[in-house]
């Protein structure tokens, strides 16, 4: 898996879907609200399940909802390529934070300035 396609990026790890031969895409489920009957899982195909929920409700008429299921799996893999570094000194760490607080600080007046001119 690439870290294109990743769902999470840390700073050595990085969390994707599981991709490969005998992975399925997503594994479905639905469970009764009503009683504790559950539908088998099924690989990669989500008819099997609404046709059990439909024949549960054909045995059971007043069992009308149901909570479905999809199950995927993830892989966390060691981050490939090198880490950024941290930043070296205050000066560096505090630049970004301050930079956007005084954009934040800009823009709240600018919007404020043509309302007082009135």
């Amino acid at each position: 898996m690439t870290e294109e396609a990743s769902i999470v990026k840390g700073a050595d790890w990085v969390l994707c879907e599981e991709r490969g031969p005998g992975v399925p895409e997503g594994i479905y489920g639905v469970a009764c609200m009503t009683c504790e009957a559950r539908s088998p899982l099924f690989d990669d195909d989500q008819l099997p399940v609404a046709v059990w929920a439909i024949q549960h409700v054909q045995q059971e008429p007043a069992h009308r909802q149901f909570i479905a299921t999809t199950e995927r799996h993830w892989r966390v893999h060691p981050r490939s390529g090198p880490t950024p570094p941290a930043p070296d000194s205050f000066l560096q760490r505090a630049a970004g934070p301050a930079f956007v607080g005084l954009m934040c600080l800009l823009t709240a007046l600018a919007g404020l300035l043509p309302a007082a001119l009135n």
